[in-house]
């Protein structure tokens, strides 16, 4: 057997021999009065096409040496990091595909909690909503790992809240806290959650501290727009790993009339330049230097990041939590109500 980092470094030798990389989306298809931003977007999306090329590469060349050496004794770890691009890919059947094959060969490894939970992620993705509910209803019985229990309920109560069932997501976050009440700080880390879920519907926390150019906010200026409020920081894997999302979104829709307002809970205020410089982040900003005291974070209560506020047209909260390939949907879902 071939060592597993060797093979797959064969394996990705050999594609690239095979296949050019993506064409980036032309931007030549979009009207010329938005030139501008299209070229913006046009490099956003060559970046975005060759870092998914890449990915592609990659989870080939794990998903045949899983498939090759099935009993292998890295074979976990390669369906695992497969799954992992999967989901990053957003190829939902793929995720069931290979969690299903770690969990009738793995079953019993370390892993396999979350396996399962990607399985769910994977059925919410295809909008099987009652199955989905049903293996994370599965995931936050008895004991386990609490990581992936609580990773479990809170995606719970986010697909049912996005799915019209607010009381629904509610219950499962106060009954989960009532059986784990033992965990110091886990019952108030999910009224936390609950307590923004309860905002949606209702117009959000008002915010009057200053943008990084000394400019006052005023969210009611947002009014007729979609805004999204976008909690973050240079120092956040999960945040940049989110940024290509919000940056996409961004330039897609920045025309029909959706805005973005960062919160960055940085302290570097020269890392915090560098980064919104090198990625185009071309929206305002909220700096304070105060890390997680963060003045805007505060008043939000925000307890984890990225953390995201979606707001309507009508200058109510739409969404919370909103990321990856929902934010696209959901903005074009309220760019579209508004017509």
């Amino acid at each position: 057997m071939k060592p597993i980092a060797l093979w797959i470094l064969v394996s990705s030798a050999a594609l690239a021999a095979q296949q050019q990389p993506a064409k980036p989306a032309a931007a030549a298809t979009k009207p010329a009065a938005a030139a501008a931003p299209a070229a913006q977007g046009s490099v956003h999306a060559s970046l975005q096409a060759l870092q998914d090329d890449f990915r592609a590469r990659k989870f080939a060349a794990l998903d045949a040496y899983a498939k090759a050496n099935p009993k292998a004794g890295d074979a976990a770890d390669a369906l695992s990091e497969a799954v992992s691009l999967a989901q990053e890919l957003n190829r939902s059947d793929d995720v069931m595909r290979l969690a299903d094959a770690f969990l009738a060969n793995h079953a019993d490894a370390e892993a396999a909690m979350g396996m399962r939970l990607a399985r769910a992620g994977a059925l919410r993705d295809k909008g099987d909503i009652a199955l989905a509910t049903k293996e994370y209803e599965s995931l936050t019985q008895g004991d386990g790992d609490l990581n992936v229990q609580v990773e479990a309920v809170t995606a719970l109560a986010d697909m049912l809240v996005g799915a019209g069932k607010k009381d629904d997501g509610l219950k499962a976050l106060a009954d989960f806290g009532d059986a784990k009440s033992s965990v110091r700080g886990l019952k108030e880390h999910l009224e936390g959650i609950a307590k923004n879920y309860q905002l949606i519907g209702s117009e959000p926390t008002a915010i009057t501290q200053d943008d990084h150019t000394g400019t006052a906010i005023d969210l009611s200026a947002y009014k007729g727009k979609v805004l999204l409020i976008d909690f973050w920081a240079t120092w956040c894997g999960p945040c940049m790993g989110e940024l290509p999302n919000v940056i996409a979104a961004y330039d897609k829709f920045h025309g029909q009339g959706f805005e973005v307002l960062g919160v960055s809970l940085d302290e570097d205020k020269s890392a915090f330049e560098k980064c919104i410089a090198e990625k185009k982040m071309s929206w305002r900003h909220h700096f304070d230097g105060k890390g997680w005291q963060n003045e805007v974070a505060q008043l939000y209560g925000v307890q984890s990041i990225p953390a995201t506020y979606l707001i309507g047209p009508d200058g109510k909260v739409a969404a919370v939590g909103v990321r990856g390939e929902r934010l696209g949907k959901e903005i074009a879902r309220l760019l579209g109500a508004k017509k």
